[in-house]
């Protein structure tokens, strides 16, 4: 009888503690433990500050999911691992042995990378990368629509998360025509970038020219390869340039760095506390330690002037962890191993600024490689379609 352990309940997560049951007998135990009571479906956060969704809406219970999978669920925080004794230490208190552990958290906001750059009242921005922040910034949404100023969404170095931001900016302009107010506010998007749409990827097939394309169409700045140095109340200033920009509504995406617990661990994570891991998402400094999602090490392919991080979607988190269960499953005697490098895995987005539509896809085939610019409300349905699918497909178990 073997025992894994999966620590994080989002898309990686979840996926793989659902496939290992599949592959596994039933005499082998798999425990998922998460903080987090609920599944949020994170993409549609971008809605829930303009008052379009509700947090209740794009979010379900983990534990009725996993227990009537026959999988048991920890509702703890990660303290520590000791990967020499295999055990993993909770906040619960408890501490729990392991044959294979599978690290899925995916990791923690760097909001120390500028000053200034948490979400108030701590700093000077807003957020939408959480539930609770999402309903927050609606206090300053409703300001700005009430007094219209200049608004400043963006990244910051090392960031990856660009498509929320990108998303974030083209929504945020949709918006503002809605409430008509657009002709009273300035849109600028400050990112590390080289150029529009290069993701850390170095661009996804034409996604330069449609994102480009998207900006110019709703007069929204752009200010590529901008540092930022500092987050004022009302201004954000890029280094270098000495460029102060206005704003009464600033929302940057942070940096992203691996989990305390990782970072506490030698030869584990690398200097961020990513974990470094082969095609078969097992970790290079401990044999019995898997890693799926945002939680491993993807080294950028494109170089660029400032540090970029890559964009991974929750599809390709999601692929990740049902490979690493595959392989956990293979090494405990069940099936054979796969082997599926993280940049062979095939990925989608979709973009949405509710009148306007980019589509991409991205796959180990040429023929998966399609980028589309469409004007129409098409993008905004299928968005929905999207979230309202993959939340069934995980609360019915067939993620």
């Amino acid at each position: 009888m073997s025992t894994v352990i999966v620590i994080g309940a989002s898309y990686a997560g979840l996926a793989a503690a659902l496939e290992l049951r599949h592959r596994l007998p039933v005499s082998d135990t798999v425990t998922v433990v998460s903080a987090n009571e609920n599944f949020i479906f994170h993409p549609s956060l971008i809605w829930v500050v303009q008052g379009e969704r509700e947090p209740a809406d794009i979010s379900f219970p983990i534990r009725p999911v996993l227990e009537e999978a026959g999988i048991e669920f920890i509702c703890a925080q990660l303290e520590a691992i000791n990967p020499q004794a295999k055990t993993v230490s909770l906040s619960s208190p408890e501490i729990l042995g392991y044959d294979k552990l599978l690290i899925a958290t995916g990791g923690e906001w760097e909001w120390d990378a500028v000053p200034g750059l948490w979400p108030k009242p701590r700093g000077h921005t807003v957020s939408i990368l959480s539930p609770w922040d999402a309903m927050a910034a609606r206090n300053d949404w409703q300001a700005l629509l009430a007094h219209p100023g200049p608004v400043v969404i963006g990244a910051t170095l090392n960031a990856g998360l660009y498509g929320a931001a990108y998303e974030f900016a083209l929504n945020m302009d949709i918006a503002l025509r809605k409430a008509g107010v657009r002709d009273q506010t300035s849109i600028t998007f400050v990112t590390p970038e080289p150029f529009l749409g290069h993701l850390g990827h170095g661009g996804l097939g034409n996604s330069r020219q449609i994102i480009k394309e998207a900006f110019s169409n709703k007069q929204i700045a752009a200010i590529t390869e901008a540092q930022i140095e500092r987050v004022e109340a009302e201004a954000v200033i890029l280094a270098g340039r000495r460029q102060r920009l206005s704003s009464k509504f600033t929302m940057l995406v942070p940096p992203f760095q691996g989990i305390k617990p990782v970072r506490a661990t030698p030869n584990l994570g690398d200097e961020r506390g990513r974990i470094p891991v082969d095609d078969t998402y097992r970790s290079a400094g401990y044999p019995d330690i898997f890693a799926a999602g945002v939680a491993i090490q993807v080294k950028p392919e494109a170089s660029s002037l400032l540090p970029c991080d890559v964009l991974i979607p929750g599809t390709v988190s999601a692929e990740m962890g049902r490979v690493a269960a595959a392989n956990i499953a293979a090494d405990l005697g069940h099936g054979w191993p796969v082997r599926k490098p993280a940049d062979a895995l095939k990925a989608f987005y979709v973009l949405d600024s509710g009148s306007h539509g980019l589509f991409m896809s991205l796959g180990s085939q040429s023929w998966l490689n399609v980028q589309l610019n469409v004007p129409g409300p098409w993008s905004h349905w299928a968005k929905v379609i999207a979230e309202k699918y993959q939340m069934w497909q995980i609360q019915s178990g067939r993620y």
